[in-house]
């Protein structure tokens, strides 16, 4: 899979909308045709192939790109032809997980390893908010995360935060506005996907104390832009709050929330009310918790892009 390309950046997601839309069928039903035809994909990969967030790349992937045209009636082509050069350019890669999963895995590792982190095994994510401003152009300006977590092992002196880019950049987010620590570290993966930072905590905790910190993150120029807001949680959380703040001469047109755990993935269109929508879970993980939005038509009014 690959980012959409410079320059056409949606089309074709929103070739493949309108004509989910136009047929009238639901993701779930989708991919359930394609699995009878030999061509098995993941609901979360059809989603994020109709949100634009990534693209089909590879032989596989293309051949479902075929048996999707086939399934909704389209001319053999039309939809592969809206791919933009970077599926075609270079080496084809191999087939990946949804999300890119495989690489983001092992370059995260990679990453807490050249940062020198602690191992976190002894760290619990009591509470996280999120709270997420979208500028003008649709792409997220800031994040502000307040997160509240308990050490259950050990002495917690460090806490790593990772990010993986919409697409592959030299430019880091920037940290800034700590509360309860500072930033001590940071790196980015030669792969130019993932980076990491590692906030050194003001006061270490020990086994069953708690420690609350704040920071915002921003992004400069050249950073990609980026359409959506996510957590991911290595363990169950007691509580975790994502909410996206649109700037009011940007109101999306489509809006989903998503929750991807390794036995299921679950999406949903949401309107969004007085220029914000937020989603919550109460002991969700491991897992990611997900917001995204785009500015052409709703797919398919009423229906959620889970079913």
């Amino acid at each position: 899979m690959s980012t959409p390309t410079e320059g056409r950046p949606n089309a074709f997601a929103a070739a493949l909308r309108a004509a989910i839309s136009e047929r009238g069928i639901t993701l779930s039903r989708l991919r359930r045709q394609l699995a009878d035809d030999g061509n098995t994909v993941s609901m979360a990969t059809l989603s994020y192939w109709r949100s634009g967030d990534r693209q089909p790349e590879g032989p596989q992937s293309l051949a479902i790109v075929e048996g999707i045209e086939d399934r909704l009636r389209l001319r053999r082509g039309h939809l592969r032809s809206l791919l933009g050069p970077s599926a075609r350019l270079g080496v084809v890669p191999p087939p990946r997980l949804p999300f890119d999963e495989e690489r983001e895995n092992r370059e995260t590792a990679e990453t807490l390893a050249a940062l020198r982190s602690a191992p976190q095994e002894g760290l619990r994510d009591l509470s996280t908010h999120l709270t997420v401003q979208v500028g003008a152009d649709g792409a997220v300006a800031s994040i502000v995360m307040r997160s509240l977590v308990q050490a259950t092992q050990g002495v917690i002196r460090e806490l790593p935060l990772v990010d993986v880019a919409p697409e592959e950049t030299d430019v880091l987010s920037v940290i800034s506005d700590v509360v309860g620590g500072r930033v001590d570290r940071e790196h980015l993966h030669p792969g130019r996907l993932v980076s990491g930072v590692v906030i050194a905590l003001d006061d270490p905790i020990t086994v069953g104390d708690t420690t609350l910190f704040q920071f915002t993150e921003t992004f400069p120029p050249g950073y990609p832009a980026r359409q959506s807001a996510w957590h991911a949680l290595s363990r169950p959380a007691r509580e975790t709050l994502i909410w996206v703040r649109f700037h009011p001469d940007a109101p999306p047109s489509w809006c989903e929330e998503y929750a991807e755990t390794e036995d299921d993935y679950v999406s949903t269109m949401r309107s969004v009310r007085s220029g914000s929508v937020h989603a919550s879970r109460h002991g969700f993980g491991p897992g990611i918790l997900g917001i995204r939005w785009g500015y052409d038509r709703d797919p398919e009014p009423g229906h959620s892009r889970g079913e």
